[in-house]
């Protein structure tokens, strides 16, 4: 039996609100991957930065683009930025191509962070396999990611971004 297995939970009700049970999953998941930050001293993180850490360690590379990916202003996301790198998580560097523009890499201690939270992340999607079923799992990720990557019908009046603190 898997560290991770818990009791089956009871079946979800059919009228159970499908987007409070998306925001329970999300806020378990961000849990479990920013639980290594205070062990590893990096407790004063706020999830926006830790999140950020981790598009960086995944190839996204500028203010603008990270901005764009966490639904912010390049303003606020350059704040953000200049926190990791106060931190010595980051580094910015000129870009040859563009005089104006910086793009974004991980220290060494940054690599060290985003092995940490992406291992937390893959724990975390171990215990939701462990719970459903890796089909079961599959199924939920298709159909996450075709609702994700559907185009809105209509941009937001008002900008909506979830918060995990």
């Amino acid at each position: 039996m898997s560290k991770h297995r818990q009791p089956a939970p009871a079946t979800a009700s059919p009228d159970e609100d499908l987007g409070v049970l998306l925001a329970a999953c999300c806020e378990r998941v961000i849990r479990t991957v920013l639980a290594p930050l205070g062990p590893a001293g990096y407790g004063h993180l706020t999830s926006t930065q830790a999140i950020t850490l981790l598009f960086i360690g995944r190839g996204i590379n500028t203010v603008t683009q990270l901005a764009e990916r966490a639904g912010l202003t390049t303003q606020a996301m350059s704040k953000t930025c200049a926190a990791l790198q106060a931190d010595g998580l980051l580094d910015r560097q000129p870009y040859a191509g563009d005089a104006r523009s910086r793009r974004l890499a991980l220290t060494a201690e940054g690599h060290r962070l985003h092995d940490l939270l992406s291992q937390a992340g893959a724990d975390a999607e171990r215990a939701w396999t462990d719970l459903v079923g890796a089909q079961a799992l599959q199924t939920v990720r298709a159909a996450l990611a075709a609702f994700a990557h559907s185009p809105e019908p209509a941009a937001p009046a008002t900008p909506v971004r979830i918060r995990f603190t």
